[in-house]
C-alpha cells in the first residue's frame, strides 16, 4: 500500500467515524484498534502527528504483514457497514 493508497483509505475511515461511527462496534476489538493506531481517524488533535507522511513513512511503509492486515480490517468494516468488500472499488 503506497502513502496514496493510505491517505485515500484514511480520508474514508474518517468519513465513517465521523458520520456512522456505530459500524466500528461491528468489527473484533483487534481490527478496531488496529485501525485507530494506524489510520488515526479518532486521535485527538493535540497527538495527531505533525507531518502524516512522516507517521507513515515510520510506522506503515515497508511492512506488508501490518499493511496486509489493515486493509483486511478496512475490508471487514466495509462488509460490517454493507458497503461491499473493499476488494470490489480496487477493480
Amino acid at each position: 500500500m503506497n502513502y496514496d493508497r493510505y491517505l485515500e483509505l484514511q480520508t474514508r475511515l474518517e468519513w465513517f467515524y465521523d458520520f456512522h461511527p456505530e459500524f466500528f462496534n461491528n468489527i473484533s476489538p483487534e481490527q478496531k484498534k488496529l485501525l485507530q493506531n494506524t489510520f488515526l481517524y479518532d486521535m485527538p488533535d493535540e497527538h495527531y502527528p505533525k507531518l502524516l507522511r512522516d507517521f507513515y513513512d515510520k510506522n506503515i511503509n515497508n511492512q506488508p504483514t501490518l499493511q496486509n492486515n489493515m486493509l483486511l480490517a478496512v475490508d471487514t468494516l466495509y462488509e460490517a457497514a454493507g458497503a461491499g468488500s473493499l476488494f470490489d472499488y480496487d477493480k
